[in-house]
């Protein structure tokens, strides 16, 4: 078992049994436990932001048919998860010991908040693609703040295997920590295909196709490799073009905190790659 412990937090939007089903196909490849958590805002705190753009209720009746709301949106939540864990053969446990098992704990707070806290604790992240490709707040505290791997599912997935691996090469650290990280996932592939564009290469072609198989070599990974040309491309165009070409099941890429999702695209940040994406990304 590479992971142990999964974490995958709930955000907001559509597609709800969809995201929740693609996390639980994540979980039980690894045979891991995914801990979930679904967030809602305290009612009192709606009701302060009501009341200083609108006002016109009584706090106590605001409150109440707030809590009426969260209780039901929670039991609904609650009703897909384990609808999605039985449909797949997920044991639903507590119990974070338990192989291939899962867990919903619904939490009160900031979802962004609460979500940057628990996904410190975890050995991989699983993050759904933000609705419209825009980063959101839990998408970046789950995937950027956490410092742990995370694998970026399309909002709708109904399966996940690694056959076929897509690796995107920058030469940067990012990029360099998410070849290593993915070592175990590569080595499980039955085929490793790693791309970098001109503006990457080091010296030459030949030397830097000879470092990255000379390096997987060690790892028992023998990869292809190719340049593409970014050139007049729409970033993350080519990295898409690139994956579905090669028929990839997965694609890792390096992912920097600090320049948001530059790196994963091969020449500069874009919604583009998330919004139209099919395939997982480990990053």
């Amino acid at each position: 078992m590479i992971y142990k412990k999964i974490f995958f937090p709930i955000g907001g939007g559509e597609e709800l049994e969809e995201r929740i089903y693609g996390a639980l196909l994540v979980n039980k490849f690894f045979g891991s436990h995914l801990s979930v958590i679904s967030c809602q805002l305290d009612p009192q705190e709606i009701y302060n932001v009501r009341m200083t753009l609108r006002g016109g209720i009584s706090m106590s009746e605001f409150i109440d048919s707030a809590k009426e709301e969260l209780i039901t949106e929670q039991n609904e939540t609650m009703e897909i998860f384990k609808k999605k864990c039985k449909e797949l053969g997920v044991s639903f446990d507590e119990n974070q010991h338990t192989p291939n098992s899962a867990f919903l704990r619904n939490l009160i707070g900031t979802r962004s908040d609460l979500v940057e806290k628990h996904s410190k604790y975890c050995d991989l992240i699983v993050a759904a693609v933000p609705p419209t490709g825009v980063i959101t707040g839990t998408f970046e505290a789950a995937v950027m703040k956490s410092g742990k791997s995370a694998i970026i599912i399309p909002r709708t997935m109904t399966e996940f295997k690694i056959d076929k691996i897509l690796v995107s090469l920058t030469g940067s650290i990012s990029s360099s920590r998410a070849l290593t990280n993915s070592i175990p996932l590569l080595k499980q592939a039955k085929e490793v295909h790693c791309i970098t564009s001109k503006h990457y290469l080091q010296e030459s072609m030949e030397e830097t196709k000879g470092r990255i198989e000379n390096y997987l070599d060690i790892h028992g990974i023998k990869p292809s490799f190719e340049v593409v040309n970014t050139e007049g491309k729409i970033p993350g165009q080519v990295l898409l073009d690139s994956a579905n070409s090669f028929g990839a099941n997965l694609i890792v890429a390096g992912i920097d905190a600090d320049s948001g999702l530059k790196e994963i695209f091969l020449g500069g940040a874009s919604k583009f790659f998330l919004r139209n994406t099919k395939i997982p990304i480990f990053v």
